[in-house]
């Protein structure tokens, strides 16, 4: 199963079913699933990064119980768009699982989504400082329903593309 890096060339491959979205950390890794028609994401966990192993075997178990056809993994890139060490970190996360859970990994932009993840905290009247573990599955949800909304797009451009060429 490939990584796929160009989403609007491939969107079409993005199999069917619940896509669970990754906030990859090297503490913790903050997991959403989306809904089985791929337009709602929601925080699913957090979970403690106790080593690849077990990070995969967890992963393995969500995948499993879930019948996750791909996933998306956040990669904090710099703001100016540039891979980073975090960056390179996550890309050789994203060969591990993609080797060992042999499903298709999409890497997806996640500048800005644990700013965000705390100003939801914020807003809820909960503090950031002392709720880490909500920020990663939180920011997991956004990133994944930035991909969601994005997949939806491309989707629809290519039905209409394909009904402008029949």
């Amino acid at each position: 199963m490939p990584i796929i890096k160009d989403l609007k060339h491939e969107a079409g491959t993005i199999p069917s079913g619940r896509i669970m979205g990754v906030d990859y950390g090297q503490r913790r890794i903050g997991l959403a699933l989306s809904d089985p028609t791929q337009t709602l994401s929601s925080s699913l966990m957090t979970i403690t990064n106790k080593g690849i192993n077990a990070v995969v075997a967890e992963l393995r178990r969500i995948v499993t119980e879930n019948s996750i056809p791909a996933i998306v993994v956040g990669m904090p890139l710099n703001m100016n768009g540039s891979v980073g060490p975090r960056g390179e970190e996550t890309i050789g996360f994203m060969n591990v699982i993609n080797d060992r859970l042999q499903l298709p990994v999409i890497p997806w932009d996640e500048r800005l989504t644990s700013v965000s993840a705390q100003q939801v905290l914020i807003l809820s009247g909960k503090s950031p400082s002392r709720n880490k573990d909500k920020i990663d599955r939180i920011a997991a949800a956004i990133l994944l329903q930035t991909f969601l909304d994005r997949l939806k797009i491309l989707r629809s451009s290519m039905i209409k593309d394909d009904a402008d060429t029949s």
